[in-house]
């Protein structure tokens, strides 16, 4: 039984409420290691708005002892004498210019970590993201087995948001490091898509995919498709505040809705969710674009259900991005750029239709006023995605990967 079995998950700022992809996937995360019989303990980083009662309030709903650390870097709450120490400390150190991982370095949660492994005595250890390489080397010492799940391949997903400047590709070499080292150090790493896993595979070898672990959820048995004179097409970055959502959206706005108000008038209607839109781009929510702004839950839902295509542009941006494989997962009939696929097995024209530039993607919208189109579309989708990402595979490759270390 696994029931026995302990496994303690590191996880970066406790990932409740998700609001977005990465939070989800570390949420649903902590809840499936639980539902899968597994005695779950979680030490987190504590962010300013968090507070103690919040965090237990949690665990009391999941049934898991959460154990907060603070934030002891964050730049929100440092004095300007604290600032220079904590510039001064990454210079005494070059391992750890990756800012991310400086707050892993720190005292008290490599406390903390310790006492959890000489107290609870876990059986595997999880940590949530790359740049937490720097408490491997205590657990390694107790020669207690490391998971170490990533959202992303961090220097590609950096130099993509970013830029490839020279500064830039300075600043990226540490996290190079972190990607190296964190991989070599692990028992087994979980990869984000198929993509990122040949990356891993590189350094180590008992690297595997696990989607995110938010798609289950997503998945439906059919999604509502209509023939319909104005068809309703969406948009879904969770905040663009984010470089690649804020560059679809612009495409969006200022390329393929107004072309498609001025030459194909009323036939589609433009919604764009999500959170921290610039000001500046306020100016196109006119005519045939309606903003909606961050829609969750229930809400989310009923939206959703009147939505005919998913319109969602990637020209950069690293990982498994979630508004191009939730409205698949979901069955609604989908326009993206191939790169965005990353690697899994969605084909052009059977599962989604795959665009390159404007003239691509108003195409593509123009062919899926086909309704006979669409619905072939829909049914497709949902039928891989549930082979890909449904709740037996999710957690099947957890379990899978948990039993062979167990067994070493």
């Amino acid at each position: 039984m696994n029931n026995s079995k302990k496994i303690l998950v590191i996880t970066p700022s406790l990932p409740f409420p998700p609001t977005g992809a990465e939070q989800a996937d570390r949420a649903y995360g902590i809840s499936g290691l639980k539902n899968l019989g597994y005695e779950v303990k979680v030490v987190v980083k504590l962010v300013e708005w968090q507070t103690p009662e919040y965090v237990k309030e949690v665990g009391q709903k999941l049934g898991v002892e959460i154990i907060p650390v603070p934030y002891k870097f964050s730049n929100r709450t440092l004095t300007r004498k604290d600032r220079i120490k904590k510039i001064m400390l990454k210079l005494s150190n070059p391992l750890l210019l990756d800012g991310a991982a400086l707050e892993y370095a720190e005292p008290e949660i490599k406390r903390v970590l310790k006492q959890e492994l000489r107290v609870w005595r876990p059986n595997i250890v999880w940590f949530d993201y790359t740049y937490l390489w720097p408490l491997y080397g205590i657990v390694r010492k107790q020669k207690i087995p490391i998971i170490t799940r990533s959202i992303n391949y961090e220097p590609v997903h950096f130099l993509q948001e970013d830029g490839y400047t020279l500064f830039n590709l300075l600043k990226s070499a540490p996290k190079f490091f972190s990607e190296f080292l964190s991989s070599i150090k692990s028992t087994h790493v979980f990869a984000i898509t198929p993509k990122e896993e040949k990356i891993y595979k590189r350094m180590n070898k008992q690297a595997s995919v696990l989607p995110l672990r938010s798609l289950p959820y997503c998945l439906k048995k059919s999604h509502p498709i209509n023939d319909k004179k104005t068809l309703n097409v969406f948009f879904m970055g969770s905040t663009y505040n984010v470089s690649h959502n804020r560059k679809a959206l612009e495409f969006i706005l200022k390329e393929i809705a107004p072309f498609m108000s001025k030459h194909h008038p009323n036939q589609f209607l433009f919604y764009i969710l999500g959170k921290k839109v610039p000001e500046n781009y306020n100016e196109f929510f006119k005519d045939n674009v309606i903003y909606k702004g961050p829609l969750y839950g229930n809400e989310l839902e009923s939206f959703l259900l009147n939505i005919d295509l998913a319109l969602v542009p990637s020209f950069f941006g690293a990982g498994m991005q979630q508004k191009i494989f939730e409205p698949l997962a979901r069955g609604i009939p989908t326009i993206t750029s191939k790169r965005g696929i990353a690697d899994y097995p969605f084909k052009d024209r059977t599962h989604v239709y795959f665009a390159k530039n404007k003239a691509d993607f108003i195409n593509c919208l123009l062919e899926l006023r086909d309704v006979t189109k669409r619905k072939k579309l829909s049914q497709e989708s949902i039928n891989l995605a549930s082979k890909l990402f449904s709740m037996q595979i999710i957690s099947q490759a957890i379990r899978t990967a948990i039993n062979k270390l167990l067994k070493t």
